[in-house]
C-alpha cells in the first residue's frame, strides 16, 4: 500500500508548509504530524505545545490551568530543551509509574492522560519510551500508528515487539466516531505495517503480528489492488 506520486508531492509539501509556521498557530494534530514528520527541533517545541495545551483544563501540576495556558502561549524562540522540559513537567511521574508494570487499567488510563501526542513525545525519553508505546495501544484515535509502524520496523526487536502488539490492539478495538478525522495518519501507518509485512527480509514474527493488524484495521485500499502475503499463514 502506497501513495502515488501526486499525494506523495502533496504530502510533502504540507510537511514543509508546516515546518514554517509558528507552532502556537497550528491545530494540534498538525503538531503532531510536524513532530512524526521528522521536524527536529522545531516538531520538539510543536509537540510540547500540544501537550501543554491538551492538558490545561485535565493536567497542569505546579500552578493549574493557568501556568499551563502560559506555557502554551510562550515565546515559539525558546530552546528545545526548555520545551521539553514544559511537556515533562505535565507528566504524573505516580501514573507512569504505574503504567511501568503493564497493567492494561494503568496503561488505559495513562493513555486517556496523555493522549497520542503526549505519548509519541514521550518516546524520546528512553525510561520512558517502552511504556509509552505499550500506552499507544489504548489510546484514542490513530495519530499514533505511523510512529508503531516506524518502531516495529525498527532495529530495537523488544520496541518491534511492543509497537506490534500496540498494534494489534489498536486494530481490534471498536471503531470510534473521532477515527475518520486521523485519515492521513491511517494511511501513514497502513504503509509502515504493509511495507513490513511484504518484506521477506524482516523476522517471521514481526510480519505476522503487521498482518494481524492490518487485517483488522480500516486501511485505505491498496495501490493496484494488491493483497497482504498469505505465505505466513497457518497450514
Amino acid at each position: 500500500m502506497s501513495l502515488g506520486p501526486k499525494k506523495r508531492a502533496q504530502s510533502r509539501t504540507s510537511l514543509e508548509k508546516l515546518r514554517g509556521l509558528d507552532p502556537r498557530t497550528l491545530e494540534p494534530r498538525a503538531r503532531l504530524r510536524l513532530l512524526l514528520g521528522g521536524g527536529g527541533a522545531g516538531a520538539v517545541l510543536a509537540v510540547a505545545l500540544f501537550a501543554t495545551c491538551g492538558g490545561c483544563e485535565k493536567r497542569a501540576p505546579g500552578g493549574g490551568p493557568a501556568t499551563a495556558a502560559k506555557h502554551a502561549g510562550g515565546d515559539a524562540s525558546a530552546p528545545a530543551s526548555e520545551a521539553r522540559e514544559d511537556a515533562a513537567s505535565l507528566r504524573d511521574p505516580a501514573m507512569w509509574e504505574s503504567a511501568k508494570e503493564g497493567d492494561l487499567e494503568d496503561l488505559a488510563t495513562l493513555a486517556v492522560h496523555e493522549g497520542a501526542a503526549g505519548l509519541v513525545e514521550a518516546t524520546g525519553d528512553p525510561a520512558l519510551r517502552a511504556t509509552a508505546i505499550r500506552a499507544m495501544g489504548h489510546a484514542r484515535g490513530w495519530a499514533q500508528l505511523p510512529y508503531l509502524a516506524k518502531a516495529a520496523r525498527g532495529k530495537d526487536d523488544e520496541e518491534a515487539r511492543l509497537a506490534l502488539e500496540s498494534a494489534v490492539e489498536l486494530a481490534a478495538r471498536p471503531r470510534r466516531a473521532e477515527d475518520p478525522e486521523d485519515a492521513e495518519e491511517l494511511r501513514e501507518g497502513c504503509e509502515g505495517l504493509t511495507g513490513l509485512a511484504r518484506d521477506p527480509a524482516r523476522p517471521r514474527s514481526r510480519r505476522i503480528q503487521a498482518i494481524r493488524a492490518l487485517r483488522m484495521m480500516p486501511c485505505p485500499p491498496a495501490e493496484g489492488g494488491e493483497e497482504l502475503p498469505t505465505d505466513l499463514d497457518a497450514k
